[in-house]
């Protein structure tokens, strides 16, 4: 058990309640934050990123997704693949996969 948890309330509103040591730690990111940070720089609004420090100095990087935007389920389809080993697409592709979708629906991310 963690010396300390962390409340916060991410941009979807949700309440997260986060035991900091219970949370894998990295010195590199996975990959799919790489293409969750694309996603982000392209301004789609489905995918938003919370940085915590902690009082150790840390810094714990909170993803959220909203799983009714295109980007949101695609972005969480590729975390499962991610937990599953599988290799990720590469980003332009997984942009153009966004795009397609928004274009099948005939929305926009802005």
């Amino acid at each position: 058990m963690s010396n300390s948890i962390v409340f916060c309330h991410d941009r979807n509103d949700n309440l997260q309640i986060i035991e900091p040591d219970a949370v894998p730690h990295f010195e590199d990111h996975p990959p799919v934050i790489d293409i969750a940070i694309a996603v982000v720089k392209e301004g789609y609004k489905g995918v938003v990123f919370d940085e915590k420090q902690l009082a150790n100095g840390d810094f714990l990087l909170v993803m959220s997704t909203n799983p009714i935007t295109p980007e949101g389920q695609i972005i969480q389809e590729l975390c499962l693949v991610a937990d599953d080993g599988a290799t990720l697409p590469p980003i332009d592709s997984v942009l153009s996969q966004i795009k397609k979708r928004y274009d099948e629906i005939g929305g926009r991310h802005e």
